[in-house]
């Protein structure tokens, strides 16, 4: 399962022992499988409860994909809170002014991909659409339905889940990767992008995200930075949603 060798990261409490592919593919996929078969079982019950259908998603973040995460963490940790910062590791503190000038940046950047990457997420949903997948969200619910679920979202996936995502794969896999250096990058990046089986027209953009995040997030030896960029781009996202419908 794991190797005999042991390396150092800045920043965490212990040696860190690297993962074999086995546990390496099977700690970034099977969580989200876990989850995408919860929420595809849960969608007919959003439509039985008169609710998007899309909620199922929410729902199984909240019930299924964090809980599992950082069940993962906890068990690494030796089944103690207090234990979880030991197994991490690109803990440093960073000043607030490197946040002013980086979310902003990153943001417009996000927003710059999101445009430019709009014709191939095109082409690959009139080639692989999503929507036999979860069907999306339509004008056909109440307001007060859609900004409730919203709100729900806001907090889970654009808050709690980014979270516990980022201390998972970033600051506890990725440095227990068995490659080191941009293989290491890549592979973080790919795995990442490969476990959101519930867009697969988002691949290539998660996929170049993660890319930049991974950078700043190495370069600066702070997982917080990659916490603080991945909750702003999906509260992002789902504000954006939430204006539309009080639009």
């Amino acid at each position: 399962m794991t190797t005999a060798t042991l390396i150092r990261y800045r920043g965490a409490a212990q040696p860190i022992q690297r993962l074999g592919w086995p546990t390496v593919l099977a700690m970034h996929l099977l969580p989200a499988a876990a989850t995408f078969a919860a929420a595809f079982a849960l969608e007919p019950l959003m439509r039985a409860w008169h609710l998007p259908p899309q909620f199922a998603l929410t729902l199984a973040f909240a019930f299924v994909l964090t809980p599992i995460e950082a069940g993962l963490l906890l068990r690494a940790a030796g089944w103690s809170w207090r234990r979880v910062p030991e197994v991490l590791a690109f803990k440093r503190k960073l000043p607030i002014r490197l946040y002013l000038m980086i979310l902003p940046c990153v943001t417009a950047i996000a927003i710059g991909m999101v445009v430019l990457l709009a014709p191939l997420e095109e082409r690959i949903l009139d080639i692989y659409p999503s929507s036999w997948l979860l069907p999306p969200d339509s004008d056909a619910f109440p307001a007060t339905t859609m900004v409730a679920t919203l709100l729900v979202t806001l907090l889970v996936d654009g808050l709690v889940n980014p979270a516990v995502e980022e201390l998972y794969f970033r600051a506890y896999l990725l440095p227990r990767l068995p490659v080191r250096g941009i293989a290491a990058v890549v592979t973080s990046a790919g795995l990442f992008a490969a476990q959101h089986y519930w867009q697969p027209e988002k691949f290539v953009f998660v996929f170049v995200a993660q890319l930049l995040l991974i950078a700043i997030m190495l370069r600066l030896r702070s997982v917080r930075i990659s916490i603080a960029v991945h909750c702003l781009t999906n509260s992002l996202a789902i504000l954006l949603s939430l204006a539309a419908v009080l639009a």
